[in-house]
């Protein structure tokens, strides 16, 4: 617009008054002149339009037209997307940055060494803490197993049972399956193996991690339902009764004790693991957060609420194609190439098992009557006897360095299996402690009954309180044994597998064991060593099957006359321990008398409990032939 202000400055419009510009302005206008405004941005606009448009050579490739404007648009939405994930990652850092400062770190080691899970500058769990957990919350969880097993794995009752449960909330069902599968045999184990090896020494938290973290996993699962739990176990309890139709108070009581066993568990010690946790991690994870969840790997399907009404526990049963039944069948034909057929040898083992009566077990193993308050029928006495008869018989193959045993290699893995088997054999010191206290808690229950005192209500509530510390410690005494049984008995099938396919690892096999002067009596002395292997493998896994399902598993702590009359073959009023002289006379009658049916040159003379010479003998007529324990032939 310069042009047009220096026109105005030579015609001076600025010296010119109103009526002067009015009269310059009708000539301009007269003459034929327009008006022209300073800014005309539309005429500007419209210029543009008229002007002819450049020509452009086609091409014959296309180039994309729209495509490439969405393409620019679809560009910019990458780059905030990118921008986007760039700040989450950054938001995510400075989270990290945050729980894993010094003040959290200071603040965790702080939390840990108040609650006694470890001490302030070291990451080492207390021994205090690991043997509450081994005691307390190692019997909650095995409670909640039985009581799991008792109203859902119930073959008389169940079905009907969780169809009641199912009127109600199929999420009863479903919640009294998780609580049941709380109890990991193993993974317990890998917890309380370590303290109960060495007593007052602290744990190393990285020894115990795994294990830990997937019992805090199953447990964070159930936290929020903590009532509900205790709500299901109620009502199945309640359906029950109806359904068995015994006295109400069998059910209170046991509504009473799993009720308290997860007030144990989620009160007691799920804040303590949670605690283990952080430390493990160095990191203060909150308790309730997707951090926390993603740590621990916990899947949506893996929640409650996934189960419909009817289903099984805890999912459903899905529908089987053929497909999956042909890999099955695949999967067990393997299986049955890779195991070692077990019916002989389960067999046989029981058969071992079976050669004492209660009568001789007793004077065997408890020479002093220490044990004379127990009854005969007691499951944990009578799983201590035959744990002391397959140590006092057969636990050297673990220890002897007689039998010549190479180490292996498992995935390039060197594997000590003489020294992994004499670590298993370490443990069995726990199996006597234990006993030890339940033999406690029955003196303690034997002084009451002697003396419950005037006061009938509080001595009802003490005696309950004194049954089931007994309950509860007995399934601990058998859970131990069992345990060992298990490892004894999967690290000799090792061994066994071995001797049947590449020879390795047992160097003499072959040879005849003959054991020295003390050792002399036991019954596997003058046998091949592969046999004495065998012979203690079929001990064990009998032992393990009557602990796990047989006559020596479940909640009662003593067998039932029925149980009695089948495993021993007597009647159990006859069994108590005043009838005991008597057939111990008896036998002592029998052991003088000469024996027409001997069929064994190698039975062998046992010393009597108390340490002196004794000429009883082993009743040759029990005493299993060598040829019964190969299976079909010899399988070496």
């Amino acid at each position: 617009m310069g042009d047009f202000d220096n026109t105005k400055r030579a015609i001076g419009v600025g010296k010119l008054d109103d009526s002067a510009r009015k009269d310059m302005f009708n000539k301009f206008v007269s003459a034929g002149g327009e008006i022209v405004k300073e800014k005309q941005p539309q005429k500007e606009d419209d210029s543009k339009k008229n002007r002819p448009e450049p020509k452009v050579r086609q091409s014959t490739v296309s180039r994309g037209g729209d495509d490439s404007r969405s393409g620019n648009r679809g560009g910019n939405q990458n780059k905030s997307d990118s921008g986007n994930a760039k700040s989450q990652a950054d938001s995510k850092a400075q989270y990290e940055k945050e729980i894993s400062s010094f003040s959290a770190r200071f603040g965790i080691k702080l939390k840990c060494w108040l609650a006694r899970v470890t001490p302030f500058g070291s990451s080492d769990l207390t021994p205090k803490f690991m043997h509450d957990f081994s005691i307390r919350a190692k019997q909650a969880l095995i409670e909640l197993q039985y009581s799991g097993n008792e109203l859902l794995a119930n073959q008389q009752y169940s079905p009907q049972l969780s169809k009641a449960l199912d009127r109600i909330n199929p999420l009863l069902v479903e919640l009294l399956a998780m609580g049941q599968k709380l109890y990991n045999g193993p993974e317990l184990t890998d917890i309380t193996d370590p303290i109960m090896v060495a007593p007052e020494s602290p744990v190393a938290i990285e020894r115990v991690r795994n294990p830990i973290y997937a019992l805090f996993k199953r447990m964070y699962i159930l936290y929020p339902y903590q009532e509900t739990l205790k709500k299901s176990f109620s009502q199945a309890y309640d359906e029950l009764q109806k359904l068995e139709g015994k006295p109400s108070m069998i059910y209170a009581n046991k509504k009473r004790k799993v009720t308290q066993e997860i007030d144990t568990l989620f009160d007691g010690f799920f804040d303590r693991l949670y605690l283990v946790v952080l430390r493990a991690e160095n990191k203060n994870i909150p308790l309730i957060s997707r951090y926390m969840e993603n740590l621990l790997g916990i899947l949506p399907e893996e929640r409650p609420g996934q189960r419909k009404s009817g289903e099984n526990v805890p999912g459903g049963k899905q529908l089987e194609t053929k497909e999956d039944k042909k890999e099955d069948e695949t999967k067990d034909e393997d299986k049955k190439e890779d195991e070692i057929p077990l019916s002989k040898e389960q067999a046989y083992g029981l058969r071992l098992m079976q050669m004492y009566s209660l009568p001789k077990l007793r004077k065997k193993f408890d020479p002093k009557n220490e044990y004379a308050n127990i009854p005969d029928s007691d499951k944990a006495l009578l799983a201590l006897f035959y744990f002391f008869e397959f140590d006092d018989e057969y636990s050297f193959v673990m220890t002897t360095k007689k039998i010549d045993i190479k180490p292996g290699s498992v995935n390039g893995v060197k594997v000590d299996y003489r020294q992994k088997m004499l670590d298993i054999y370490e443990g069995t010191r726990t199996i006597i402690d234990q006993f030890r206290i339940y033999n406690d808690i029955l003196r303690e229950l034997d002084k009451h009954k002697a003396n419950p005192g005037a006061n009938y209500i509080e001595a009802s509530k003490k005696l309950t309180g004194i049954e089931q510390k007994r309950t509860g410690q007995s399934r601990t005494v058998r859970m131990a044994i069992k345990e060992f049984s298990l490892k004894s008995r999967d690290s000799l099938l090792v061994l066994i597998k071995d001797m049947k396919s590449k020879k390795e690892i047992v160097a003499n096999m072959n040879d005849v064991l003959t054991l020295d002067s003390m050792e002399s009596r036991k019954r596997l002395n003058k046998k091949p060593v592969k046999q004495c292997i065998m012979e203690a493998y079929c001990y064990l896994m009998a032992l393990y099957d009557r602990i796990e399902t047989g006559d020596l598993f479940g909640g009662l702590v003593e067998l039932t006359p029925e149980q009695m009359k089948s495993s021993f073959g007597v009647e159990l009023g006859n069994d108590t321990p005043d009838s005991n002289g008597t057939e111990l006379a008896d036998l002592e009658k029998e052991a003088l008398e000469p024996t027409s049916t001997k069929t064994n040159d190698d039975s062998e003379s046992l010393e009597n409990g108390n340490g002196s010479a004794s000429n009883e003998k082993n009743d040759s007529s029990d005493d299993p032939l060598d040829d019964d324990i190969l299976p079909a032939g010899d399988p070496f």
